[in-house]
């Protein structure tokens, strides 16, 4: 028998009294292979996240990493997902292997999928392979009881087939990373996600300097009205610099804007109801608005 499938839905207390958009915690795969570097990296944030401080974390998790086996058959990484769940936090469907095998077509697409990242798995895949990929991975959240209201494909690259699966398959919302698109309304608010490349010392020492100047803009009262996405990845964890920033970023940002789940972050930011009960207030009503 399957397990109570976990809701999603949880209210952030202050946010329609607040006069800022929120900000999100998002760790990108998230599967039983990144499982220790998953805690490590939120044992570095402990202060800040829950249960000691106020940000829940979006947890986007990969069904099948990389060719894994179902993640019903880790029953460690699911207690510990569970736990996490109980929180506050919330799940994402994030891909289904997170490997990118499509061939390339063009400079465009070989410096968007083999400079940029080598694991854009929805970048270029049509509507019936992405609905195929789309249904097992949210088959295989459910038979964990877990339900993803969004989705967030690897590296943010997400085809036209794939944002037509989407909709067709009632997802809620997916995310690139400049923007959060409410599928149920059909809406997009510009919000570029902070986020580390650290496979190269020349990518580290750029992404702290792109990172720092994007924090320091968003920090900007003529900027409040943006929302907040810290893209936080497993492999950030084995680099004391990046975890430094992640550290001293989360600290500030917590200081300045109710801490929310991404689905949360979305809803708000269009001003859409979610459309459940338990959440007591439209959120249409957020003053920031």
């Amino acid at each position: 028998m399957n397990s109570p499938v976990h809701s999603n839905a949880n209210p952030q207390a202050g946010l329609l009294a607040c006069s800022r958009a929120p900000a999100a915690l998002v760790l990108h795969d998230v599967a039983p292979r990144t499982h220790a570097r998953c805690m490590a990296l939120l044992g570095a944030l402990a202060p800040m996240i829950t249960p000691h401080g106020p940000m829940p974390v979006t947890l986007l998790v990969v069904p099948r990493y990389h060719g894994d086996s179902p993640l019903a058959e880790h029953r460690q990484f699911r207690a510990w997902l569970d736990s996490r769940l109980a929180l506050g936090d919330e799940v994402v469907l994030h891909g289904y292997h997170h490997a990118d095998n499509q061939p390339v077509t063009g400079p465009v697409d070989w410096v968007r999928r083999r400079i940029y990242t080598t694991e854009g798995e929805f970048a270029r895949l049509d509507t019936p392979t992405a609905l195929h990929l789309l249904t097992q991975g949210r088959d295989e959240l459910t038979a964990c009881g877990w339900a993803a209201r969004g989705f967030v494909a690897p590296a943010w690259l997400t085809s036209c087939g794939t944002q037509e699966a989407l909709a067709q398959l009632g997802f809620d919302w997916y995310a690139t990373r400049t923007g959060l698109i409410d599928l149920r309304i059909n809406h997009e608010t510009a919000a570029t996600s902070l986020v580390w490349s650290v496979r190269a010392a020349w990518r580290r020492q750029l992404s702290k300097i792109y990172n720092e100047r994007l924090l320091r803009q968003l920090f900007n009262p003529a900027r409040q009205n943006t929302p907040i996405r810290l893209g936080l990845h497993p492999v950030d964890a084995d680099w004391p610099q990046a975890v430094l920033f992640w550290q001293n970023a989360l600290a500030a940002v917590v200081a300045e804007r109710p801490a929310v789940t991404k689905s949360r972050l979305v809803w708000s930011s269009s001003g859409a109801s979610n459309g459940e009960a338990s959440i007591p207030a439209p959120l249409s009503a957020v003053t920031w608005r």
